[in-house]
């Protein structure tokens, strides 16, 4: 499907992304599962760091420009055009201004003050283009003692204190809520500048994001409470949660009894109205038993048997999942979850479809992971009408590259 057959709600958006990695490549992505038109900004001289062959599912690939290719690189890269554009050099900043002054969006992660030295800060890119919005995504934000920081989401899952209540850190979670949140804030930015013309600067710091997802992490220091120490696979103010083990290898049942309504109706469906309890006190004394009870149970079913019965029951519970399962989970499935795309270099591969399910404007459809360099020709004579000489010119210069 050409770009301009996309039907989306941000149909006729035109974006710049200098984002990398997961967070800003993720970000880009949403928007151009609205129907934006995404341009990402690779220079052949560095390509994206997610195409080294540690990002590798099976072996790497190499496209003709001689930049790597991986699974984890076209995956975060769905739906964005690909321009490769040297920033070090006069000449490349000298375009990127030119393309700022015809775009809506620019998208940036990079780390401290990157873009002032190239002298494109939000305030002189103003100049170019005076309604701008831009989406800085960082670790701790553009300011404060912190703002030229190295981050990673691994060490913001330690400094938010998220390692610390799940017991180990995770490389990407913050990523990807950073990432929802901003492609979130440049929808809202966009509505209000084409309403009042006045520009708008977001600065999006993974541990801001993360804090309205953690009130219950950090109510209790906040509030003078003890804090109570970190149990596994336990849902904090639950009557009875965890993970049970279920018949087979590896398999698991998470199951989650909120309050006293799901405790009694757990006694019934065990036919054990001796453990039932009228308050939160009594369960905590008959959790042992009533925990044994259906780990005993759990034993004998498979994880998908065990949820059916218990979900009849009118309880939470949920098979614990691999990925080959989630792979073949016929609810995803029914739902259009994996989408199949073919990249030049690594042939055809699955990834996760967008979450969003517009009705009027259901968005752009899967559009290949681009090759580096791949668009770089056509978006410079589409935004800009620069003629295949002065394009010619900038290639030879080293300035920009192009795939064609």
């Amino acid at each position: 499907m050409a770009l301009s057959e996309r039907a989306g709600l941000l149909a006729g958006v035109r974006v710049l992304s200098f984002g990398a990695f997961v967070a800003g490549n993720s970000g880009a992505c949403m928007l151009a599962s609205l129907g934006a038109d995404v341009v990402k900004i690779e220079a052949r001289s560095r390509p994206e760091v997610l195409r080294t062959p540690i990002y590798a599912i099976g072996d790497a690939v190499t496209e003709p420009s001689g930049a790597p290719n991986t699974v984890m690189y076209a995956a975060l890269t769905r739906g964005l055009r690909n321009l490769s554009l040297d920033m070090t050099q006069p000449a490349g900043r000298s375009v990127f201004h030119r393309l700022v002054s015809v775009t809506d969006v620019i998208i940036e992660n990079f780390g401290g003050s990157v873009l002032d030295r190239w002298g494109c800060s939000y305030e002189k890119l103003l100049d170019d283009k005076p309604d701008l919005v831009m989406l800085s995504l960082s670790g701790y934000g553009r300011s404060g003692p912190r703002a030229n920081y190295l981050a990673y989401a691994s060490t913001i899952a330690s400094y938010i204190g998220l390692a610390s209540s799940w017991g180990y850190t995770h490389g990407t979670l913050t990523d990807y809520i950073s990432a929802a949140t901003g492609a979130l804030a440049v929808v809202a930015a966009l509505g209000e500048t084409r309403r009042s013309g006045i520009p708008r600067y977001i600065d999006l710091a993974q541990i801001d994001a993360m804090a309205p997802i953690l009130t219950e992490l950090y109510a209790a220091p906040l509030n003078d409470v003890d804090v109570q120490p970190w149990r596994a696979n336990h849902v904090p103010g639950s009557w009875l949660s965890g993970i049970f083990p279920c018949s087979g290898i590896d398999q698991w049942l998470a199951v989650d009894i909120e309050d006293g309504s799901d405790w009694n109706g757990l006694c019934a469906f065990f036919e054990r109205g001796d453990l039932e309890a009228e308050n939160l006190e009594q369960s905590q004394l008959l959790e042992p038993q009533l925990s044994e009870v259906l780990r005993s149970w759990t034993a004998t079913y498979s994880s998908y048997g065990a949820m059916h019965h218990l979900q009849r029951a009118g309880l939470a519970a949920v098979a614990v999942q691999d990925a080959e399962a989630i792979y073949r989970d016929l609810q995803l499935r029914t739902r259009g979850f994996a989408e199949r795309v073919h990249q030049a270099d690594l042939g055809p591969v699955r990834y996760a479809s967008s979450p969003q399910r517009w009705s009027s404007t259901p968005g752009a459809a899967p559009v290949p992971p681009a090759r580096l360099g791949e668009h770089t020709r056509d978006i410079l004579s589409r935004w800009l009408g620069l003629p295949d000489a002065e394009m010619d010119i900038l290639e030879e210069d080293g300035a920009i590259f192009s795939a064609e």
